[in-house]
């Protein structure tokens, strides 16, 4: 007598992408802790539905969820499951397949795409996990997975203005020589004897020149007699 092929459901979308669940032979789907199966989606009611075995063949039953149970685009309360078969709940796309116990198989996901972003979740649902045992499965220990970091690359950043340190350490520009002599740069900074002789020799200098205008006047004054 062969052994019965072991069922599991696999998530091809969403938060909890690339998970898989084996089930029982009677196993509840939804967001609820208190489900055989624990589904993050949005879309999914605390109790969404029910995957049942009876006899050799398995069904899917619609447990009165708020966004329903879809099979080829058609939603119903129930719809049979060979294997291989997707089925939706709500939004959320699943996977039923039968196998061998021990066996591995190779899925493929709609939503991963060679320009696809994967978040942290679903590089954590991309690693394998323990599902929950059932009542006479021995407890093993789970493993938690380490934390990926999503690593974004930035554009250049514009280049910053020199700081003041760098311009201070910035080589001077060339200093122009001043020239020296008794009537350039500030007079100010001549000493005081210098600065009260340069004014009585303007002063004479002025006197000299009225003097000068005062004979001319007189000349041509004496000329025109």
């Amino acid at each position: 007598m062969t052994e019965p092929r072991e069922a599991r459901v696999y998530v091809l979308a969403g938060p909890d992408l690339a998970r898989s669940f084996r089930l029982r032979e009677r196993s509840t789907l939804g967001r609820s802790d208190e489900c055989d199966v624990v589904l993050r989606d949005r879309s999914i009611s605390r109790k969404h539905a029910r995957i049942v075995r009876e006899g050799e063949r398995w069904f899917v039953e619609d447990l009165g969820s708020t966004n329903g149970l879809w099979k080829a685009g058609q939603r119903g309360p129930r719809f049979e499951l060979a294997d291989g078969d997707e089925f939706r709940l709500g939004d959320l796309p699943l996977r039923f397949k039968l196998q061998e116990k021990g066996a591995t198989q190779d899925i493929e996901f709609a939503s991963l795409s060679p320009s696809a972003t994967v978040t942290v979740e679903q590089v954590r649902a991309l690693v394998p996990r323990e599902e929950s045992p059932g009542p006479s499965d021995p407890v093993a220990p789970v493993e938690d997975v380490e934390d990926f970091e999503e690593i974004e690359i930035e554009e250049p950043d514009e280049p910053l203005p020199p700081s003041s340190a760098a311009r201070a350490t910035a080589s001077p520009a060339p200093r122009v020589e001043r020239r020296s002599g008794l009537l350039t740069g500030d007079i100010e900074q001549r000493p005081l004897w210098l600065r009260a002789l340069l004014v009585l020799v303007l002063l004479a200098l002025c006197a000299g020149l009225a003097f000068a205008a005062f004979l001319a006047v007189q000349m041509l004054r004496a000329g025109t007699q």
